[in-house]
């Protein structure tokens, strides 16, 4: 039982420093980048849909890309790193 509560007394420490001198973040700039509109994509010669996930599992779908030949493309929810590439297509 000891070496559990050793266990957890380490690794809570551990979580404590790695929050320790974090670089600080400008509130002005963070304000922007919520409020920012980028253009969107033009998909030229590429048809596509691309299906958004919040992490590497895949299970928690958080939302799309969709682009059709020669439109602008179309986005919507959540962007992040982990995607699925649903379709795929070259416009002729």
């Amino acid at each position: 039982m000891q070496a559990k509560s050793i266990v957890g007394e380490i690794l809570s420490a551990g979580l404590l420093l790695v929050g320790c001198g974090g670089v600080e973040t400008n509130v002005e700039e963070e304000a922007l980048l919520e409020t920012r509109e980028d253009a969107l994509p033009f998909c030229g010669n590429e048809s596509y849909w691309i299906d958004i996930y919040s992490d590497a599992s895949l299970t928690r779908w958080v939302g799309f890309k969709f682009c059709s030949c020669n439109e602008t493309a179309h986005i919507s929810g959540r962007q992040t790193a982990f995607a699925v590439t649903d379709f795929y297509s070259v416009c002729r």
